[in-house]
């Protein structure tokens, strides 16, 4: 397949998964050093893009007092991203999550989970919680679906466009805007 012969992707295929899986998707005419190298750069443009626009960089609306409100009621939380280490640290020293989350209960993309459901269980393990007794956050299709299947106890979708209705088809047990919206009810169930 050559670039010109390309369509439109479906949402799926490049919002959620790890950038091996995106890049296989839109371009699977390139070698795997290849995609190594386009995903390296993409995401150094990302933090790079990050880092000349400070003022629209920022964690999403109520995510500081939603950790804070986790803590405060004794429930454990990490984070469990598809983003690579260099993103990790770039969110550690750009945001004040280090305060309420340790580094090392942090799940990335280090190459050695198949997908973000893979990544997900790792987070559960890591925090000594079965995950059907974990309630998931997550804004992309597939971490969504991969949460469901691997039957985590509560699933809640965000994002902040539309209505989630595609989310919640998926599973979702919910579907929240931003943090501000998060029912502290839920974790009780």
């Amino acid at each position: 397949m050559h670039p010109e012969d390309t369509k439109p992707l479906d949402p799926k295929l490049i919002c959620g998964p790890r950038n091996e899986a995106i890049l296989r998707n839109m371009a699977p005419w390139l070698t795997v050093e290849e995609s190594e190298r386009y995903a390296a750069r993409k995401e150094e443009m990302y933090r790079s893009a990050c880092r000349s626009n400070p003022d629209c960089v920022h964690l999403v609306a109520g995510a500081e007092e939603l950790m804070q409100g986790l803590q405060e009621r004794g429930v454990l939380f990490t984070l469990a991203s598809a983003s690579p280490k260099e993103n990790v640290d770039f969110y550690f020293e750009s945001f004040p999550i280090g305060r309420w989350i340790q580094r090392s209960d942090v799940v990335y993309d280090d190459g050695s989970y198949a997908d973000k459901g893979a990544m997900h269980l790792e987070a559960a393990r890591r925090l000594k919680v079965p995950f059907s007794e974990c309630l998931v956050i997550e804004d992309s299709p597939t971490a969504v679906s991969l949460a469901k299947k691997n039957g985590a106890g509560r699933i809640v979708a965000i994002g902040e466009t539309g209505d989630g209705s595609d989310l919640l088809a998926l599973g979702a047990d919910h579907f929240i805007r931003n943090f501000t919206e998060f029912d502290y009810r839920w974790l009780n169930s």
